[in-house]
């Protein structure tokens, strides 16, 4: 990466977790990981006349410590009314040292309904670091529809990066810095293409080089294997 996109991603990084902190809809996990039960994130993003633009951004950081896991990360919008924009974007990070039996569900949801120059766009990120001997079961989803309304656009983005290491431990927080650089600059990409015609072949391959750089990321910083990496893009 050049220095001005390194100083592009951090000036973005700096953005995103500002706007977590402070958005009123939003919320951000960033001191040491959390240990809990209850692994579902989500960000939704409802747009209406009294609030034409809404925006909902979320991030949280787990340490897992249980046999049995399941978790969701979901981002979803819906837009319904004239004129109006919602977004939505979920970053969860989870860390399982099993073994275990881990079920991880992303999903990027955003549909436009009964109205006209609306538009919905959902990002959802989900990177998990399994230990040995860990059972991990991903599935990654992205839906975007557009009912009875001609000028709307819409868009989704799911990502799933799934590492094994050695022994489990939290990443730097440069390196989730990074992430959270990364996820900013996807998210507003995510905007352009809802905004501009894109051919889907290739919205495809620029989320696909995405993953790429999402993947080595993880890996680089922790020294560990793909288990599992994908992608699902819809407009």
């Amino acid at each position: 990466m050049t220095a001005r996109g390194v100083v592009a991603h951090a000036l973005v990084a700096t953005l995103l977790l500002a706007g977590a902190a402070q958005a009123t809809s939003g919320a951000t996990s960033r001191g040491a990981a959390d240990e809990r039960r209850d692994l579902d994130l989500v960000a939704s993003a409802q747009p209406s006349d009294q609030r034409r633009e809404d925006s909902d951004r979320v991030v949280g950081e787990v340490m897992v410590r249980e046999d049995s896991v399941k978790a969701d990360a979901v981002a979803t919008t819906v837009t319904a009314c004239h004129g109006c924009r919602g977004d939505s974007t979920v970053l969860q990070v989870l860390y399982v040292p099993g073994p275990s039996s881990a079920r991880f569900d992303n999903v990027a949801s955003a549909w436009t309904q009964d109205c006209w120059d609306c538009s919905a766009t959902a990002l959802a990120v989900q990177v998990v670091v399994i230990g040995p001997g860990t059972r991990a079961r991903p599935t990654n989803r992205a839906l975007a529809v557009g009912g009875s309304c001609a000028t709307c656009v819409t868009a989704t983005a799911a990502f799933q990066v799934v590492v094994q290491v050695d022994a489990v431990g939290r990443l730097p927080d440069p390196v989730l810095a990074e992430i959270m650089a990364w996820v900013g600059a996807e998210a507003a990409a995510l905007r352009a293409v809802a905004a501009t015609p894109v051919a889907p072949r290739r919205a495809e391959r620029a989320a696909a080089r995405s993953l790429g750089e999402l993947r080595r990321v993880v890996v680089r910083a922790l020294g560990g294997r793909t288990r599992s990496a994908r992608v699902a893009v819809t407009r």
